[in-house]
């Protein structure tokens, strides 16, 4: 079975009917959704878009959606991540959706992460830069301090995000402490939101196309 489709699957065994979801953005969070429509819970649950794109998605498929501000709490949210560490640190952010992202994870009772199995790496950032939201007014200035912050730094072209705002994909020059990184780049002027979702309680859902292994952190 293909790697995303299987752990998106295993992810309906942590909704219950009745439940507000967090569902979330990417290629494996839409084969959730997707199996979501074909459940028999799509008819007794609500769904809190992380991204127009998503909100589309779902919507398109049945799915009600509903804005974050008109539900106290969301049950759980189903999304993927970019790269996985050991200690089940994630970074997020290849689709631009980090911000609406975070946002419905830290209003959720439970996180659930689906990934496939090459998602796990040994530390991050692995692949890719970090993804990080700044504001249009001023980005040169505020890319420079990120730069100074000792990363180099690349405006995503051609890209805005559901909020209007611009991403940048920042790699580290040297050794860093993600929390400290992660604290002084959201300190400064003209920055919204970091890809580094750190010391979430969560369930990750990996898949090898064989198997799925649960992790809980």
């Amino acid at each position: 079975m293909d790697k995303k489709l299987m752990a998106a699957k295993e992810a309906l065994n942590f909704v219950s009917p009745g439940n507000v979801i967090g569902l979330g953005t990417g290629t494996t969070a839409n084969e959730f959704i997707k199996l979501l429509s074909k459940s028999d819970l799509c008819k007794s649950v609500m769904g809190v878009a992380t991204s127009i794109n998503t909100e589309n998605l779902a919507t398109n498929l049945g799915i009600k959606i509903v804005d974050i501000d008109s539900v106290d709490k969301i049950d759980v949210t189903i999304d993927g991540a970019d790269e996985i560490d050991p200690s089940g640190n994630l970074l997020k952010g290849g689709g631009g959706a980090l911000t609406r992202e975070k946002k419905v994870a830290l209003s959720s009772r439970d996180y659930v992460i689906i990934v496939s199995d090459e998602k796990m790496v040994q530390k991050i950032p692995d692949h890719m830069g970090i993804p990080i939201e700044i504001l249009p007014f001023g980005k040169k200035k505020t890319i420079e301090s990120i730069e100074n912050l000792k990363f180099i730094c690349r405006l995503r072209e051609n890209f805005i995000t559901d909020n209007g705002n611009f991403i940048v994909d920042c790699i580290p020059s040297n050794e860093i402490d993600m929390s400290v990184a992660n604290r002084e780049i959201k300190s400064l002027n003209g920055v919204v939101e970091t890809g580094l979702f750190l010391n979430f309680k969560k369930t990750i859902i990996i898949s090898d196309g064989e198997e799925v292994k649960i992790l809980k952190n």
